[in-house]
């Protein structure tokens, strides 16, 4: 296992609405990752499937090959 994201503290300042822990990672990069290694979708394929998320970019080595 690892941490894919920034650990923002549990201060309140760091919190989201002072009670949340903020995200700090885009699920729409997870999926596309995911998306990616599993069903081997292309970039062009996932800008269509996530419209507006070119700023999130696909995490990779979330999965092992078999």
């Amino acid at each position: 296992g690892r941490v894919l994201a920034t650990w923002p503290g549990l201060s309140g300042s760091q919190l989201f609405e002072n009670r949340d822990l903020a995200p700090t990672l885009d699920i729409r990069s997870v999926a596309k990752g995911a998306l990616a290694a599993h069903l081997g979708l292309s970039g062009a394929a996932l800008a269509r499937v996530f419209p507006g998320s070119s700023d999130a970019a696909p995490l990779l080595g979330l999965t092992r090959a078999a």
